[in-house]
């Protein structure tokens, strides 16, 4: 879904001058997570908030559900951290909460940078059982528009081989802070995925 590119936005690492606050609503056909489809419905609802302070300070939470009626197919996210830039390098550093229906809690830490328009980004869970480094890059395109790439591996620990995912997004830039994303991905073990999704934000 178009959440891909909110959590991107996030690791951008601009310090703004003031605080900055946003929520979002999204639709989607499925809810892929590093190349693995997570939900069992054909369509997903999501919503979250996004929180920019001083001194490169961001708070966020996400979640969606694939059934108003069943919350089991459903997921909720908290995370946070710090970022600055030295000369035309974004650095960043924080944390990530996933809570899934009747699944433990996890945590990760994560450390990234970026560059123009490319991103490295490290996740190590907290119980140090596997690391996901991911690589990615995006393009505006057609007034707007963007074209986003990313290639993701993960490694377990005391495993020699590594697990691959792949993505590809076409983003199409809407009025009043909509956007439509048509995504293509490819995991190792999971095959291919199609994901068509729409995401309002809004400012306060």
């Amino acid at each position: 879904m178009v959440r891909y590119l909110l959590l991107l936005s996030a690791f951008t690492f601009a310090a703004p001058s003031m605080a900055d606050f946003t929520t979002n609503m999204g639709v989607g056909t499925k809810h892929v997570f590093r190349g693995m489809k997570e939900s069992g419905q054909d369509i997903v609802l999501s919503a979250g908030f996004d929180y920019e302070g001083p001194l490169g300070l961001y708070l966020g939470g996400w979640g969606y559900t694939g059934s108003i009626e069943d919350f089991d197919t459903s997921e909720v996210n908290a995370y946070g951290g710090f970022g600055f830039s030295v000369w035309d390098v974004a650095l960043g550093f924080g944390a990530i909460r996933y809570e899934r229906a009747q699944e433990t809690g996890l945590t990760e830490y994560t450390a990234s940078v970026a560059w123009s328009d490319y991103r490295y980004s490290y996740y190590q869970d907290e119980d140090e059982q596997y690391d996901y480094q991911e690589v990615a890059a995006n393009w505006d395109v057609f007034g707007g528009n963007g074209f986003v790439l990313t290639a993701g591996m993960l490694t377990l620990e005391g495993e020699q081989d590594e697990t691959f995912d792949y993505s590809a997004a076409w983003v199409v830039a809407l009025e009043g802070g909509a956007d439509f994303q048509l995504k293509v991905t490819r995991h190792d073990d999971r095959g291919n995925a199609f994901v068509i999704g729409l995401n309002k934000q809004f400012d306060w």
